[in-house]
């Protein structure tokens, strides 16, 4: 899992789908689901929606402009990304940013 959760980090503006990450690493994504709940007690999608929303904040804070960060984290849309980053942080991403 390692291995997985570096490559996460790394290609956070890419598509992480269980399915495509699954088949990066050969393995079948029913198990990479289920391995990945086992030992980090959080499902696959809420570890990379939380380390989307991680990176979001950073870039936030180091004074990046929205529209930077919203491919810089792999959302496609503002819509999805203020919609999860306010479910998160309890505020609307203009408000983190210096």
């Amino acid at each position: 899992m390692e291995r997985v959760k570096e490559y996460v980090a790394a290609n956070l503006a890419m598509d992480l789908s269980i399915g495509t990450v699954a088949a990066k690493f050969a393995l079948n994504k029913t198990t990479l689901s289920h391995v990945f709940k086992k030992q980090q007690l959080e499902t696959y999608r809420e570890y990379v929606e939380r380390m989307r929303m991680d990176k979001a904040l950073r870039l936030l804070k180091e004074g990046k402009w929205v529209k930077e960060v919203i491919p810089a984290t792999g959302y496609r849309n503002w819509s999805t990304f203020n919609i999860a980053f306010k479910k998160r942080y309890k505020y609307p991403p203009g408000f983190f940013k210096r």
